[in-house]
């Protein structure tokens, strides 16, 4: 059965999506009357099909055509009003503030001299001109209605290809072990597959932000048991905890918060001040508050995980004080009596009598007393950490000493982390530099360098950054060498060298039209561009403080 949110997924991908039982005539090269209209329909809004999609189209029935036309058009925006509000827009109504104020005071006082639009709003005489307009000037809803006429152009049309439900699993599966954060398209993209779909046993999520994804569609589809798998360890809880109450997919502390809302509501003039209310408002919408229902949701939850409890009592404790609240909110010592709830029991005694080790707070102990062997011993227990605190190490206990220990483990950290620790030993080992850093839910803040670069010279330091780029290049060598490459030449395309490379932005916004990478280059025909804003469906025109953005377009030439 085909349904519009999937045709939407395939869209997005340049294809259309055809179910495997909406096949119900015979593959044959004939196409029909039906079939016939259907094509030229769509290579109006723009697209033509590709031979393997054209056959699966010819044996559907001419509902499913409609449906898939249907949702083109949709896409295509054909419905929308494409009316604009004034008329002859590319010459300036003449219209100034005192005109929005005069109108103003004449809707308050009832002026007499005037006109009174459909919308309610009176437009006195000799402020407006009523006549270069298709709607109100003073609230912008429009009159006219005028629907987007397709016609045929001497562009390229976009080729559509066949999807089925091979093809939707393979997205799916892609979605969910994405190693970057989705956007917000790709979000719709797997909140819908995971309405349609079972989550695929044999995926694991890679990304934390779309693991809390996929366990609120199946909590709000009423499958909360399945996703006792989905759970890892106590944090993976906190954060779906702290998403649902803030709707931020990072665990963010709740001062950070309060303190970043006041801060926005501030104003230099006190009669627009408006932080003191919003910092009540916001530190009361923090509050924990949850029915019965969901406190036995989170205690199986954390009564069937499988990590050692010591160990999630160790991760519990980088945020105690939400733990804290968190389980009194839940109400989980209350539940941890009832039978069943052994591992609960067990967690919640551990965790309030403290009666477990924190790794950084032994590795600490044993840092400040200079046990080096100890220090090291530890680290390369964890790769990550000790590529992240890599350089503070080398301050700390030596450059020679630590890079030793470090080029042991260095097999097990990841090639980016490896590219990030060659590309900012220069910046880091600089005495006169700063760094600067952006905590989770704060703005950017300039941070000194670290005090112990001080101890050094600029001879020592220089060794310390030649040391790690020397040691991290010889790594990325040693990958590439062992992955028995036989050719022995490469060719890098001219276009290579200048193209713009997209760095993590992500879209906010759902784009059903296939969308490209930012920075992607197209070919084009003339040396203009014309650009069409859409206000949005069903909002009201309103004052925006807009961005108006130079666009610098370079013309390729075909």
């Amino acid at each position: 059965m085909m349904k519009t949110d999937l045709l939407k997924v395939g869209l997005r991908q340049q294809a259309i999506y055809i179910a495997n039982d909406a096949i119900v005539g015979k593959l044959n090269r004939s196409i029909d009357e039906t079939t016939s209209v259907f094509i030229a329909n769509c290579a109006q809004l723009g697209f033509t099909f590709s031979e393997p999609l054209l056959d699966q189209l010819n044996a559907i029935n001419p509902k499913a055509k409609l449906l898939i036309l249907k949702t083109l058009k949709e896409i295509r925006g054909v419905h929308k009003n494409w009316t604009p509000l004034v008329k002859q827009w590319d010459i300036p109504t003449g219209e100034s503030r005192l005109d929005h104020a005069i109108t103003y005071l004449s809707n308050i006082f009832k002026s007499k001299r005037g006109t009174t639009l459909t919308c309610g709003h009176f437009i006195p005489d000799n402020t407006f001109p009523l006549h270069r307009y298709n709607g109100c000037p003073y609230c912008g809803t429009p009159f006219e209605m005028e629907a987007l006429s397709y016609e045929a152009t001497k562009n390229d049309l976009t080729i559509l290809d066949l999807w089925t439900d091979e093809d939707l699993q393979k997205q799916f599966k892609a979605l969910l072990q994405s190693s970057i954060v989705l956007d917000a398209t790709q979000i719709d993209s797997l909140k819908i597959l995971l309405t349609n779909f079972d989550l695929p046993v044999d995926v694991m999520v890679k990304m934390k932000e779309t693991l809390m994804l996929v366990i609120d569609v199946l909590v709000a589809a009423g499958k909360a048991s399945r996703a006792n798998v989905l759970f890892k360890s106590p944090t993976d809880i906190l954060r779906y905890v702290w998403y649902k109450q803030t709707g931020f997919l990072q665990i963010i502390e709740p001062k950070t918060i309060i303190k970043r809302a006041a801060a926005n509501a501030g104003h230099s003039w006190i009669g627009a001040d408006k932080s003191a209310i919003v910092k009540v408002k916001t530190k009361s919408g923090l509050k924990l508050k949850f029915n019965r229902k969901t406190c036995r949701m989170y205690a199986d939850w954390l009564n069937e995980l499988e990590m050692d409890v010591e160990k999630q009592c160790e991760l519990m404790h980088a945020k105690r004080g939400m733990w804290v609240r968190l389980i009194r909110a839940l109400r989980l010592a209350e539940l941890s009596k009832r039978k069943g709830y052994t591992q609960l029991a067990q967690l919640l005694d551990m965790f309030y009598n403290k009666d477990y080790e924190v790794w950084s707070a032994d590795f600490e102990h044993y840092k400040f007393k200079l046990e080096g062997e100890k220090c090291f011993a530890m680290l390369k227990s964890r790769p990550g950490l000790f590529a992240r605190s890599l350089f503070s190490t080398m301050l700390w206990f030596g450059a020679e000493e630590t890079l030793k220990h470090f080029r042991l483990i260095m097999d097990k950290v990841s090639p980016r982390l490896l590219m990030t620790l060659n590309m900012y030993a220069d910046l880091y080992f600089d005495k006169s530099g700063s760094r600067v850093v952006k905590p989770l839910g704060g703005t950017n803040k300039k941070i000194p360098m670290n005090q112990l670069l001080e101890i050094y010279s600029e001879k020592d330091l220089n060794k310390m950054v030649n040391g790690v780029r020397r040691l991290t290049k010889e790594q990325i060598a040693m990958r590439f060498e062992a992955m028995g490459i036989t050719s022995t030449s490469i060719y890098i395309a001219p276009e290579l060298y200048g193209i713009p490379v997209s760095v993590g932005d992500r879209s906010e916004y759902i784009q059903d039209l296939p969308a490209a990478v930012i920075g992607t280059r197209f070919k084009m025909e003339g040396d203009k561009v014309r650009l069409f804003m859409q206000w949005g469906n069903g909002l009201k025109a309103q004052h925006l403080d807009m961005d108006l953005i130079i666009l610098n377009i370079a013309l390729i030439q075909t």
